[in-house]
């Protein structure tokens, strides 16, 4: 599958998905964080031109389609045990946090 395909995938297995769960799964994922992080600021940087997806290389592409199509087939209450396990269990809140803020912010 070539790299627009798989931005469109992500797209529509995440973003335009009516279930939470997967929101949840994939966006508080530490690579997905990371990455996110890195290419919305790109993304800020050119004037918010195209997608921030646009923004990101071949290997973050593959890596975030393939997480998108792992979490697309989480439910809600595993995405859930998820989140707290990353966030409030093992810690790692201040790092997601300000990237689920920025986020959040932009809708």
């Amino acid at each position: 599958m070539n790299l627009e395909k798989m931005k469109q995938e992500i797209i529509k297995l995440i973003d335009e998905s009516k279930e939470s769960g997967r929101k949840i799964a994939f966006y508080s994922d530490p690579y997905v964080s990371e990455v996110l992080t890195k290419i919305y600021d790109l993304w800020e940087k050119n004037n918010r031109k195209g997608i921030p997806l646009d923004y990101a290389s071949a290997e973050e592409i593959e890596t975030l389609y393939n997480l998108a199509i792992r979490y697309s087939k989480v439910s809600d209450a595993e995405a859930w045990a998820m989140f707290l396990r990353e966030n409030i269990y093992e810690g790692k809140k201040k790092k997601k946090k300000s990237f689920l803020k920025r986020i959040l912010g932009m809708i």
